[in-house]
């Protein structure tokens, strides 16, 4: 249980520091004026994109949607026939084209989109639900439930949308399924950012107990960190969905201040404890060695991370940018594992601009 709730959201080197003030009104204002950016980016990101977007651009770029839009590209939910599932994704915004894919282990892709909204003023964002999780359906083979077989996934809705080659994001889990992509997709990826992302065989147990023991007495945690340590039986996505509840204040450097936003982000979510189940089963039938394979990414990288990320700790966002060529690591202080609801000003911003430049 313990490995899953980690894993939950689980050479030239430059690494940023600080905060970017940003306006308020940056990307999409919502309908009441608030005194502060980062609350309102917060309050955004729970607003549906049609209250923001009317409209798909046109561009020339490959990793874009044509001038006459495809209506597998159109706004909206779709559902692709590919290979031995149907993969739900839904489209927004407008702007290049940015691929976001859910983590794959059973929560969707709903919490992304309304989390990473803001970035849908200036692209079109595909949010993708992983197989077995969202509005994605189950292979009738579990062994075909790997984080591999999810990048896989990728690349055949790629082709599916027509498209050249994709600017790519992944939170968490869903950071593993985009750096696998991009080392064994390199042609086919432009630009990935890994947002405290997990890496397949390179995880830091200690820093990760030494988190759980730091906050063992912290009233703040001291409840999530019991459950964590306790391994609760999970046999349904009921037991699933309560498991996940009790640990979530791990996440956030202030639980307080940064939890009801995600809460509001993730509702109407529904757990997959089969997603949970066959994914972990699968990766272990057929290891990806990610780590050994840094040097196959060839993509522009940007890795963000929080620096008191207890699922994915810093150590490993830092082991990974020494070794892939040309990285940035952009580190979070005193930030937990959703940098974009704690520092949502900076985290847009910088986003924003990597994607932009070509």
């Amino acid at each position: 249980m313990l490995k899953i709730m980690i894993s939950f959201f689980s050479k030239t080197h430059q690494i940023v520091l600080g905060t970017v003030a940003l306006s308020a009104y940056s990307f999409c204002e919502p309908p009441k004026l608030v005194a502060s950016a980062d609350i309102a980016l917060s309050i955004y990101s729970f607003y549906e994109p049609s209250e923001c977007v009317a409209s798909v651009d046109g561009h020339s770029d490959d990793s874009t949607p044509a001038n006459t839009i495809d209506p597998k590209l159109s706004l909206g939910s779709h559902e692709a026939k590919l290979a031995d599932v149907t993969l739900h994704y839904v489209v927004s915004g407008h702007g290049p084209l940015v691929l976001v894919t859910s983590p794959g282990w059973g929560i969707g892709s709903l919490y992304l989109q309304r989390g990473l909204a803001p970035l849908e003023r200036t692209f079109t964002v595909v949010y993708l639900d992983t197989r077995g999780s969202g509005g994605s359906s189950r292979p009738a083979d579990t062994k075909q439930m790997s984080e591999a077989v999810m990048a896989d996934d990728i690349d055949r809705l790629r082709s599916y949308l027509g498209l050249d080659f994709i600017k790519l994001m992944g939170h968490s889990n869903g950071g593993a399924i985009a750096l696998d992509y991009a080392e064994r997709y390199p042609q086919r990826v432009k630009e990935v950012v890994l947002i405290d992302p997990e890496v397949l065989d390179d995880r830091e147990p200690k820093a990760t107990q030494r988190y759980l023991t730091l906050w063992h007495d912290d009233p703040r945690f001291k409840h999530a960190v019991e459950v964590a340590q306790n391994d609760p039986t999970e046999d349904t996505d009921e037991q699933f969905e309560t498991n996940l509840a009790q640990v979530l204040p791990l996440y956030f450097s202030d639980p307080a201040r940064y939890l009801p936003v995600f809460e509001q982000q993730y509702a109407g979510s529904h757990l997959s404890v089969f997603a949970e189940k066959a994914q972990d089963a699968a990766d272990k039938l057929a290891p990806r060695y990610q780590s050994r394979e840094y040097d196959k990414v060839q993509a522009k990288t940007l890795i963000i991370t929080g620096t008191v990320d207890w699922a994915c700790p810093v150590e490993v966002s830092e082991r990974m940018q020494t070794r892939i060529a040309g990285s940035r690591l952009s580190l979070y202080a005193n930030v937990g594992h959703f940098p974009y609801i704690e520092e949502p000003s900076r985290f847009f911003s910088e986003v924003s601009q990597f994607l932009a430049d070509q």
